[in-house]
């Protein structure tokens, strides 16, 4: 788990790419949890009730993710695996404009589309999201196999993410994989020799 960037630097930073050669190498999932920005933007001075969990950490991970995408992390090394909190901090929401918008700059373009980086290489966990809207954004965006059941606890009530959990109108096959298959997948958990 890594809390963002590092000095101002950010993990597409070519500099940080013996740290992904050796994840893929390990194939073992990077989380991305969410963090400051190293300077406060102008846009939330003097609004204290947007710093940390309420707006700017989600701010600065939703940039940081595509900064992954536009740096071309996943082209290098595309095993890598990339978990992102809160419903996937928006990103599920942006993947048609991230598209879009990388034709634009077809020179920073990825050699695939975002969305299709995205779906390859970002799973997204429920934690700080429990919320139907979002579970449907990100079911629609990303696809079953990449959501997980998650509390964030002691941030989040463990009893109202399971009762929201228990209660949302998933068929049998989608509640198995965001309830655990998929985590058990993405960490090889109860598989032989993990």
């Amino acid at each position: 788990m890594l809390f963002g960037q590092t000095g101002g630097r950010y993990l597409d930073d070519r500099s940080f790419d013996p740290f992904w050669e050796r994840a893929q190498d390990l194939g073992v999932p990077v989380y991305l949890h969410a963090a400051d920005a190293a300077d406060l933007p102008a846009s939330q001075a003097g609004r204290p009730e947007l710093s940390g969990p309420t707006w700017s950490w989600t701010a600065e991970t939703a940039t940081h993710a595509p900064r992954l995408v536009f740096g071309g992390v996943f082209d290098r090394f595309p095993r890598v695996r990339v978990i992102l909190g809160h419903m996937g901090e928006t990103l599920p929401f942006f993947l048609w404009r991230l598209d879009q918008r990388a034709l634009a700059f077809a020179e920073h373009a990825p050699e695939v589309t975002p969305s299709e980086l995205v779906r390859r290489s970002i799973r997204v966990t429920t934690a700080g999201a429990f919320s139907d809207e979002p579970r449907r954004c990100a079911l629609d965006a990303l696809g079953e196999d990449n959501v997980m059941y998650s509390v964030d606890y002691p941030f989040e009530s463990m009893t109202e993410a399971a009762a929201w959990l228990d209660a949302a109108k998933l068929d049998a096959q989608a509640r198995a994989k965001i309830e655990h298959e998929n985590a058990q997948t993405l960490l090889k958990l109860n598989q032989p020799g993990a």
